[in-house]
């Protein structure tokens, strides 16, 4: 496979307050959770980046790149998570997606970049919820971004109203993931467990 001249953007700077670890770090089978973001995503994309501020904790991954949050500032949140990869990124789309949702789905992604005409934003949509951790994002997006961080507003959502967005509706996406499960993430230690189960058979 030909790989796609775009970066991905692994977010891994939360701070798993309710997970009480770096949930990354924490198995699923025989590999940790964000190689099992990592390696499928890395067969399909050109550039992979980690955005955290502690790179040290995962020397053990080949082929990345790390980049810090850009700004400082008191809360971490997604929206300034993107940002970072975007300024840093090689390619002038990036595919946006947090360290803690391991279900990828090779097949739905690349539906995503075939539908991609150069938007600032492409994104899955579930009336009434949005997808901004499973997007692409255009480097076009970085002055707003830039600025609504700056006033302290960090919600893309609200971001989506000023851009140029096409969204991947639902129809589209039940074709290639039937149960949504690309869409899932790993908030807590139950939630774990499950997901864990599932890796462990596989």
């Amino acid at each position: 496979m030909n790989k796609i001249e775009m970066s991905v953007i692994i977010l891994a700077g939360g701070a798993s307050s309710r997970m009480g670890q770096n949930k990354a770090l924490m198995k699923l089978g025989e590999k940790t959770m964000i190689e099992r973001v990592v390696e499928p995503l890395s067969n399909l994309f050109q550039e992979i980046i980690i955005i955290t501020d502690t790179p040290e904790d995962y020397e053990f991954l080949k082929e990345v790149k790390f980049a810090r949050d850009a700004i400082i500032m008191d809360k971490k949140n997604s929206l300034l998570g993107i940002y970072s990869g975007l300024i840093v990124a090689k390619y002038s789309c990036v595919f946006a997606i947090a360290c803690d949702m391991p279900n990828i789905n090779i097949r739905l992604i690349q539906q995503m970049i075939d539908e991609y005409k150069e938007e600032d934003i492409l994104i899955p949509f579930i009336n009434p919820h949005y997808e901004p951790l499973h997007a692409l994002y255009n480097k076009s997006c970085i002055p707003l971004m830039k600025k609504f961080l700056e006033n302290n507003c960090y919600k893309i959502i609200d971001l989506l109203k000023q851009l140029d967005v096409k969204l991947i509706e639902k129809e589209t996406i039940l074709k290639f993931d039937p149960l949504m499960l690309c869409f899932n993430n790993v908030n807590t230690y139950e939630e774990y467990i499950q997901i864990n189960k599932i890796f462990e058979k596989d």
